[in-house]
């Protein structure tokens, strides 16, 4: 754009010089009067007129003249701009955390629930009975008259004829062949493996640990003993003895044995039959008819169609972002350490009050340190930022379409049918009809027939009784004593040790072992199957009850400790061979044999018979009809139902409720702060600068009395 208004000057100066080189002889060619500029123009004009009659002046020549026009240039200059320049300082401010603070409040609400009530309603309920109606109806039947006719047709009479046939019959005897499958041979074979061992070193570190000196201080104290005695109680407890009882039990065996009978069983023999059938025939004939058929025929017409285009354009748009900042703030907490020491302490013995016995004791001290710890939080602020969107906005446009509609018309045709009508004939066919008779066959079965038996055997059953017995129990009774201790008060302090640390260290090492690969093959074996049958049997068994007590028993408990190990092991391939094996394979030859057949032909002759057809005409006539109603009763029944009945109960239960505590807090920001600064621009700028040019200008005629128009 800026190019182009630096071009505009041009070529207006371009058009005045251009202007100035032609004369005026654009603006005398239409006037009546002599033109000065006759030569410039190149041809000379005569008036028609008899006022312009005088005499064609002399053409002028042409002239330099200078004149001073104005050019665009373009120049660089030096300007001084203000610009707005962003500045980070660091400010403080105070903001309020709040803080919930957790306790437990005891609490009492209503809780609402729901009990089953079975009830009973009365409930009124449709149904639809059915109804008989008579009424008249009126209907077409065909009634069939009959009209005889003498035709002539073809019968055909069956001839038997002994025709010999020759058939194929697959006789089978057995062949011997040979053939190759596939037997696996196991080979064994050494591979080496690398595997990774974790080898054990020793390197020895240096740590600082915490030492328990243990100070002693005297502390009275007053404990509880339990003194013993014994005293003799009596008590009952059940004895079972084991009784043992003679049964004798009666049981039922089923022992088969197999008897002959005789039976009637029924045959079938099929025996052949000559019977006369009638039977229709449609004889089809042609009928031409003629119909009305509907013909479309297509029409073009110019519609104006209007339509919407979305048309796209980008707009601008302004939004807000989340930017998640993370913030680091220290916080404090409370640690436990446990520390303690072994204390040996003088106990009385409770087997005998008057001795003591000392016994070590782990006394624990536990002391609460504060530990600093850092937490990083993430802080939300919102970020303005601009995008653009690709807006299509609905615009209304106008074309001309080419629609096609059908107009219909109707058009009249003829067309062929071809109708069947029914024609009865009769003819005389075999029939083969199933004749069946009684055979008496003999056949054995095997019949199981119960048979009873008894047998005895030995019942224990447990007799229990009650035995008195006499123990004693030892009682102990507490007593309150007084004894001065000597009481040892764990000091902790830092000393520095030196220890040794077993480090693995992944080593590469390398193994030598045997793979044994499978090597299939065909081996032909016999092997025997032990088949069961079920055989019925008896026996008389001892049955053991268990009666349980406890028995106090000592074991051995063999624990796995994890152990590297290094092995050689040897694997098997399988190796395929092909061996050679002969087995037995029934094939079936072909073998011609022939047979005598007997063959029923056909053969035809004439013969003339008569034919009744049966010719319907429609007859109308009256029936009565009964007619099925729904019609719709009202009942009652008695309908069961449980209400759920809403009650109420107070309950007890705990809140954990939150206070809120707020804590003010100093927080570290950086804010972007405006500054004006002058900075020094190149500027490109154009100017309009004077410029002196030579122009071809067209001298006048001083005769001339029109020349005053030449500038």
């Amino acid at each position: 754009m800026k190019n182009l208004m630096m071009l505009l000057p041009v070529v207006a100066m371009t058009l005045v010089v251009t202007d100035a080189e032609a004369g005026d002889c654009g603006r005398h060619r239409r006037r009546c009067r002599p033109a000065p500029c006759a030569t410039a123009c190149g041809t000379q004009q005569v008036a028609n007129n008899n006022s312009c009659a005088p005499a064609v002046a002399t053409a002028p020549a042409c002239q330099t003249v200078e004149r001073t026009i104005m050019v665009p240039e373009t120049t660089t200059e030096t300007r001084t701009v203000t610009v707005t320049e962003y500045k980070q300082e660091q400010r403080e401010r105070t903001y309020t955390v709040q803080k919930q603070v957790p306790r437990q409040e005891t609490r009492t609400r209503t809780v609402v629930y729901y009990e089953q009530v079975p009830k009973t309603r009365q409930e009124t309920y449709t149904v639809y009975e059915t109804a008989e109606e008579q009424k008249e109806v009126e209907y077409t039947v065909n009634v069939p008259h009959t009209v005889q006719e003498t035709l002539t047709r073809t019968v055909y009479d069956n001839v038997n004829e002994d025709v010999e046939q020759t058939y194929t019959v697959m006789v089978p005897h057995t062949e011997q062949r040979t053939g190759v499958r596939k037997v696996t041979d196991w080979v064994e074979e050494e591979k080496t493996q690398t595997y990774t061992v974790m080898v054990p070193h020793t390197e020895q570190r240096t740590g600082v640990r915490q030492v328990t000196e243990t100070a002693e201080e005297q502390v009275e104290q007053t404990y509880t003993v339990m003194v013993p005695h014994t005293e003799e109680r009596t008590g009952v407890r059940k004895v079972t003895d084991w009784v043992e009882e003679e049964k004798t039990q009666t049981y039922t065996v089923m022992v088969p044995h197999t008897e002959e009978r005789t039976g009637v069983r029924q045959v079938t023999e099929t025996v052949q039959e000559q019977v006369e059938q009638t039977y229709t025939v449609m004889v089809p004939h042609t009928e031409q008819r003629t119909a009305v058929r509907k013909v479309t025929d297509w029409v073009e017409e110019e519609v104006e169609q209007t339509y919407t285009v979305m048309v796209p354009h980008t707009e601008e748009r302004t939004a807000t972002r989340s930017v998640w900042d993370t913030v680091q703030e220290t916080h404090t907490r409370q640690v436990q350490k446990v520390c303690g020491s072994w204390v040996t302490e003088q106990v009385a013995d409770p087997c005998n009050p008057a001795c003591t016995r000392c016994v070590r004791k782990w006394v624990p001290q536990v002391t609460c340190e504060e530990v600093p710890y850092t937490v990083c939080k993430r802080v939300c602020r919102q970020e303005p930022y601009t995008y653009n969107v690709t807006v299509c906005k609905p615009e209304q446009r106008t074309r001309t379409v080419t629609v096609r509609k059908p107009v219909c018309r109707d058009e009249e045709y003829t067309y062929n049918v071809t109708v069947c009508k029914p024609e009865q004939r009769t003819r005389t066919i075999t029939v083969c009809k199933p004749v069946c008779k009684d055979v008496e066959y003999t056949y054995n079965v095997t019949v199981c027939k119960p048979e009873e038996r008894t047998r005895t055997y030995t019942v224990r059953k447990p007799v229990c009784r009650d035995e008195e017995y006499t123990y004693n129990v030892t009682v102990c009774k507490p007593e309150q004593r007084t004894r001065t201790i000597t009481v040892c008060k764990p000091v902790c302090k830092d000393v520095e040790y030196t220890y040794n640390v077993t480090v693995c260290k992944p080593e590469e090492r390398t193994r030598t072992y045997t793979v044994r690969k499978p090597v299939c093959r065909d081996e032909e074996y016999t092997y025997n199957v032990t088949v069961c049958k079920p055989e019925q049997r008896t026996r008389t068994i001892t049955v053991c009850k268990p009666v349980c007590k406890d028995v106090e028993y000592t074991y051995n408990v063999t624990v796995c400790k994890p152990e590297e190990r290094t092995r050689t092991y040897t694997v098997r391939k399988p190796v395929c061979r092909d061996e050679e094996y002969t087995y037995n394979v029934t094939v079936c030859k072909p073998e011609q044999r022939t047979r005598t057949i007997t063959v029923c032909k056909r053969v035809p002759r004439e013969e003339e018979y008569t034919v009744e057809k049966c010719v319907l005409k429609p007859e109308t006539r009256v029936r009565t009809v009964t007619t099925c109603k729904q019609v719709a009763v009202e009942k009652t029944r008695d309908v069961n139902y449980t209400e759920c009945v809403r009650k109420e109960r107070e309950e007890e239960y705990q809140v954990t409720v939150c206070d809120t505590v707020s804590e003010e807090r100093t927080q570290t920001y950086t804010v972007c702060v405006p500054v004006q600064v002058e900075k020094e621009v190149q500027v490109q700028v154009c100017k309009m600068v004077e410029k002196t040019v030579q122009v071809q200008v067209p001298a006048c005629n001083p005769c001339a009395p029109a020349c005053n128009t030449c500038n």
